[in-house]
């Protein structure tokens, strides 16, 4: 390959004379190489990277045209000008039309080559730098790509972190509640999968299932410890940790999503929960998840006031109930689906 400082150009003409004459008007200020055919135009071409390439339109064999076509396939980037021994328009706007960025007529003007030649060649340096500044760009962003993807991974190890720690503190307040979160979790994921919802949805569930007692932190211990069944004012106090839940969420900003179905998930269908009073489809359909599988967890394993069921008698409550304290969609997707057998949920 011929390393020039100076920009190479390419003369292609069958005949000597014309080839001849625009070699002596460029070789003092570029690299010239000539070719007196197609093919051995196409042979150079291989071999080396040519700023740009004067080709005659009328040649045997191969004529300028179809050449033209193959420099475009072989170096996109190379700039051409071609060269006919008449003005033709048609001739011209193929020409063009294929990439070409100019044309000289025969005889040769020696000003006029020179502004066409250097047309040429300021176009291929523009096109140069064009791409110079796309390789750039691309390694920008894929260093910007590489950055994102770091920022993602540790904001999500971070935000696991808060959610263990939180659901720690919940545990470690309430013993009923160690392990139920999870249980939570769990089945109602299950239940959202037996119901095609997206992964986004599913997503948004389970976070939100993790972490639907968090207010508990905000009730004091000896009413979630108390073995005995509560009296109206301590279940007046219990019934406040979903909005507590909230609070504590508030300020985190990518828990944003699943604000709402921590304070709803104690929510009736029927409009008899709390802590709003809402009903039927106001209630989020999350929410209306992860109520069911609260309370399904919460049959299913023994508590201090209160002996476990089988799977079969909870399935029995989820028929009494459907339509009233839980969305009757949803109780029959577990019973269709038998999500209530042990194995599938513990």
């Amino acid at each position: 390959m011929i390393i020039s400082e100076k920009p190479l150009i390419l003369i292609v003409d069958d005949e000597l004379g014309p080839r001849e004459s625009l070699r002596m008007i460029l070789k003092g200020d570029y690299g010239v190489e000539t070719a007196g055919n197609g093919k051995e135009a196409i042979s150079l071409i291989d071999k080396n990277e040519f700023d740009l390439i004067i080709l005659d339109i009328r040649m045997p064999e191969m004529n300028g045209i179809d050449l033209l076509k193959v420099i475009r396939e072989k170096t996109p980037a190379t700039e051409v000008i071609m060269v006919t021994a008449y003005a033709s328009v048609d001739t011209a706007t193929e020409a063009l039309r294929l990439g070409a960025v100019d044309y000289l007529n025969k005889p040769f003007e020696v000003s006029h080559v020179r502004s066409v030649v250097k047309k040429g060649l300021n176009k291929r340096y523009q096109s140069r730098e064009v791409g110079r500044k796309l390789d750039e760009l691309q390694l920008a962003k894929l260093s910007l790509e590489e950055e994102i993807k770091y920022t993602k991974s540790s904001i999500q190890s971070h935000y696991r972190e808060t959610i263990d720690s939180l659901v720690a503190a919940v545990d470690a307040k309430d013993s009923y509640t160690k392990g139920h979160q999870e249980r939570v979790a769990d089945l109602a994921k299950k239940i959202g999968e037996s119901m095609d919802l997206s992964a986004g949805e599913l997503e948004a569930i389970c976070q939100a299932a993790t972490l639907h007692d968090i207010g508990k932190i905000g009730v004091a211990e000896n009413i979630l410890r108390k073995e005995s069944k509560l009296n109206a004012k301590e279940y007046e106090v219990v019934k406040k940790h979903p909005v507590i839940g909230a609070d504590i969420l508030s300020p985190v900003t990518f828990l944003k999503d699943i604000i709402p179905l921590v304070l709803y998930h104690h929510e009736r269908y029927d409009g008899k929960g709390y802590p709003e009073g809402v009903k039927g489809d106001l209630i989020p359909f999350g929410a209306r998840v992860i109520a069911i599988a609260d309370a399904i967890d919460a049959m299913l394993w023994e508590r201090p006031y209160a002996a476990s069921k089988t799977a079969t008698e909870v399935e029995e409550e989820l028929r009494m109930a459907a339509g009233t304290q839980f969305d009757p969609e949803i109780v029959a997707a577990i019973l269709e689906n038998k999500l209530l057998t042990m194995t599938a949920i513990r």
